[in-house]
């Protein structure tokens, strides 16, 4: 997810799509304040935190993230609904998610620039902040409470979304529990039928 620092820019292509939000300073700052990520921020680090990030709003349909593309930047979403795509190898797109008003999109791209693992498309006309890796940076200059805060937190969200996955993987495995495996090897590692027991799992989760 990117590779320069500095505010965000619309990627090529999409300059159609964005356009300055109406949003005022004070209201953004309000809104800040409801992101659970940002919750324990007094009133100085919040508009600390606002002060480094870029207000956009964009179109109905537009595309604020690429499946694949570099990235360094996460979303807060201060009004509207996006909608989170992933597509095959068959170039078939398939909605895993919506991301409501008051949540955050693409946050591990400030801290692991890597290329986005979905697409993430405006359901609706939408209202942002952006924050990318420098203004994270920029933070930890000038606020470091601000950049630990952030940090901190997406690694936590993290770990507990880790959590949750293995807690419904268990869950899928509870039938197979107590069942005679033969063959494990095939089992486990798939064979030329079909994909492999965890690779069905990972199909029915991304479904869920």
């Amino acid at each position: 997810m990117g590779s320069s620092y500095g505010p965000a820019q619309p990627s090529a292509g999409d300059d159609e799509g964005w356009m300055e939000g109406s949003a005022t300073p004070g209201a953004r700052v309000e809104s800040l304040r409801s992101v659970a990520l940002f919750a324990r921020f007094d009133d100085d680090e919040i508009a600390a935190l606002e002060a480094v990030m870029q207000h956009r709003a964009v179109r109905s349909g537009e595309t604020i993230f690429e499946q694949g593309a570099d990235g360094n930047t996460m979303i807060v979403l201060l009004d509207g609904m996006l909608r989170v795509e992933v597509s095959g190898e068959d170039g078939v797109s398939t909605p895993v998610a919506r991301i409501q008003t008051g949540e955050v999109v693409g946050e591990m791209a400030v801290l692991d620039p890597a290329p986005r693992s979905a697409s993430v498309i405006a359901a609706t006309d939408c209202e942002m902040l952006e924050l990318s890796r420098g203004g994270l940076l920029q933070l930890r200059r000038q606020a470091p409470s601000v950049s630990s805060g952030i940090v901190g937190g997406i690694i936590a969200d993290v770990t507990r979304r880790l959590r949750d996955v293995n807690k419904r993987i268990d869950k899928e495995l509870e039938p197979e529990k107590g069942k005679t495996r033969v063959a494990d090897t095939k089992d486990e590692a798939g064979s030329d039928d079909g994909p492999s027991l965890l690779g069905k799992l990972w199909q029915r989760l991304a479904r869920k």
